[in-house]
């Protein structure tokens, strides 16, 4: 599967006017449908420059002149769960700005016997820029890697954390999902994106990426909200929710 499916115009005028070196950022919670409450809060990496070096990366030829180099990035941890690969994929994820529908997410291979921070913590990793055709999910990858936590994620952990995830990755997550049900059945999730009906979950940005159903009995948000909701994952390749707040 590729990661790069979206094409975005890069237009460099950007840069001066978007660029934003801002991290530690928490989401604000909105209203509570469900009666229950949980937290929303997150870490954010936002870096318009590095938005560009990735583009620039995937789609403009320059990784493979990066090939052997060492690199350095800070951003948010997140693992995505590669059920068509049977392995976890580790990734130091941002956005290019505030608005938050365009993200970059660099591949890694952790520090071999290296304790973690929670998923979500603000990290940084160093490592070597490496061309891995087999193993990298998009042929390139962080090996040999350092990784420090900035600022360790201290809420609820889930099993899959689609929060934490850019658009791009939580795509990917839930096309996972939907190919292997039975791998993930039962498994606590968090996601997010917009109602697109009473029982029907949406890409939080763009109509026409990504929809999932959801099997929800408490009150649902008018349509068109953007939402995070908790739950488990359904074998019959749904989404069981147990709370759900909108973030609008």
């Amino acid at each position: 599967m590729k990661l790069y499916g979206k094409i975005v115009l890069i237009l460099l005028a950007l840069i001066t006017a978007l660029i934003c070196s801002g991290c530690g950022k928490e989401a604000v919670p909105g209203g509570d449908p469900s009666g229950a409450s949980f937290s929303v809060k997150r870490f954010e990496k936002i870096s318009q420059e590095e938005y560009i070096l990735y583009q620039n990366f995937f789609y403009n030829g320059y990784a493979k002149d990066f090939v052997g180099k060492k690199v350095k990035k800070e951003g948010v941890l997140t693992v995505l769960h590669d059920a068509f690969n049977s392995t976890e994929r580790y990734y130091v994820t941002g956005y290019a700005d505030q608005t938050k529908c365009c993200d970059w997410q660099w591949e890694f291979v952790p520090p071999e016997g290296a304790e973690l921070p929670p998923v979500g913590s603000l990290v940084t990793v160093e490592g070597t820029f490496t061309y891995d055709e087999q193993n990298a999910l998009d042929k390139y990858r962080i090996t040999n890697t350092t990784l420090k936590t900035k600022k360790s994620f201290g809420e609820p952990a889930y099993e899959i954390n689609m929060y934490v995830m850019g658009d791009t990755l939580e795509r990917v997550q839930l096309a996972n999902f939907k190919q292997f049900p039975a791998v993930f059945e039962n498994k606590e999730f968090i996601a997010y994106g917009r109602i697109k009906a009473l029982d029907v979950l949406q890409d939080p940005y763009y109509d026409g990426s990504w929809e999932i159903g959801f099997v929800w009995d408490g009150t649902a948000p008018k349509l068109g909200t953007t939402v995070v909701m908790t739950g488990t994952f359904s074998s019959d390749g749904k989404l069981n929710v147990t709370a759900l707040q909108s973030i609008d």
